[in-house]
């Protein structure tokens, strides 16, 4: 009997995961898939939705789905982090002389040297590999893997096609059903609705779309959306991107806190990313240190900036409403190298200013020169 067994938080289930299971059953003629929901993973720094309800999600598609059934060996573990090979050794206790193959995406193959025990894991299965990217090369990270760990078995299967859990997580959040037909199965959706799952961050935004206006609230939205999306460059987690992103300017509309001379500000324009610090703390609730570093210099940047720091910072000024001069080229620079799109954009802020003799503040020519 030939196996297919495919891992992951499964948070939620979506369209990729289910058209990446039936190529499985199609390209690798298997008899059985199961689908093996995460635990206690030890590389997830984000807050998952509880399991019980992720395993309901995942039945709710097996049910229709002749062949998939769940595998909750990572549970019965109960392990305080489980890793691909200790979950794989049970697997393989429990079908000892069946064909196993691992399905893994091309982003999990190239980093597979520095899993835990991979060569436990190249033993214990065949790896059968979904390329995410193009640039990937797949067939050649497979000659060195098989080259590199005795009895291993890795080989290209079939391509995948882009979905992002954090960008359905983001819409779910902002109730966006609308954009999730088609995305995710029709009765895992009605499950989320029916268990107000994946409303983490409600009571942030209804109070923050009631005190925004229209315009602002908008652009806050489209300023979390591309951190959510390009939180992966920078190893962040959804919801602190999430949150640094969509409360980012949310003391922008009020009064100053404070007078002028009083902010580390030579700019009465840039008050409100202090203020944002504060009215985040203070009034949303939001405690975690590098998302209100991060909001605090968010229109300024400044030297020494943190990777969540600078992913707003670029939010802000490449999100999709945004429209200016050279805007693509940079956004574009930004996706095929972080650190050096953000020194781009940066810099190009700068010549903005001096092209209007506009005087800029104090901390953005001190991280112009840091990062030049």
């Amino acid at each position: 009997m030939k196996i297919c067994l495919f891992g992951g938080a499964f948070d939620p289930l979506h369209k990729e995961h289910i058209r990446l299971i039936e190529r499985a059953k199609e390209v690798l003629k298997v008899d059985k898939v199961l689908l093996m929901p995460s635990y206690n993973p030890p590389h997830k720094n984000s807050l998952a939705t509880p399991y019980e309800h992720r395993v309901k999600m995942l039945e709710l598609y097996a049910q229709d789905s002749s062949g998939v059934f769940i595998d909750e060996t990572e549970k019965s573990l109960n392990l305080e982090k489980s890793y691909a090979y200790i979950v794989l050794e049970k697997i393989r206790e429990k079908y000892p002389k069946e064909e196993l193959y691992y399905v893994i995406g091309s982003d999990s193959l190239i980093k597979f040297e520095s899993w835990a025990k991979p060569e436990k894991v190249a033993k214990l299965v065949k790896i059968r590999v979904a390329r995410r990217a193009l640039s990937h090369d797949v067939e050649g990270y497979c000659a060195k893997l098989n080259a590199l760990y005795e009895g291993a078995d890795f080989q290209y299967a079939f391509d995948a096609e882009e979905e992002s859990s954090s960008e359905l997580k983001l819409d779910l959040e902002l109730k966006r059903y609308d954009r999730l037909e088609g995305r995710v199965y029709p009765k895992i959706l009605d499950y989320i609705k029916k268990n107000n799952l994946y409303s983490r961050h409600a009571s942030i935004i209804e109070r923050l779309k009631s005190e925004l206006s229209e315009r602002l609230f908008d652009h806050s939205v489209r300023t979390a959306e591309y951190c959510v999306k390009n939180a992966w460059m920078v190893g962040e987690s959804f919801d602190r991107a999430f949150l640094a992103g969509l409360l980012h300017d949310c003391a922008k509309e009020r009064a100053p806190l404070k007078a002028l001379q009083d902010y580390p500000t030579n700019s009465p324009s840039v008050a409100h990313q202090y203020d944002g610090a504060e009215v985040a703390f203070k009034e949303y609730g939001v405690t975690d240190k590098d998302v209100l570093d991060a909001i605090r210099y968010h229109t300024t940047a400044r030297p020494d900036f943190s990777p969540l720091g600078k992913l707003l910072y670029l939010a802000d000024k490449l999100e999709s409403g945004r429209s200016y001069d050279h805007i693509d080229a940079l956004r574009k620079e930004v996706t095929e190298d972080f650190n050096k799109g953000f020194v781009s954009v940066l810099n190009h802020g700068v010549s903005y200013l001096n092209a209007k003799g506009v005087e800029y503040d104090v901390l953005t020519l001190e991280a112009y020169k840091w990062y030049n």
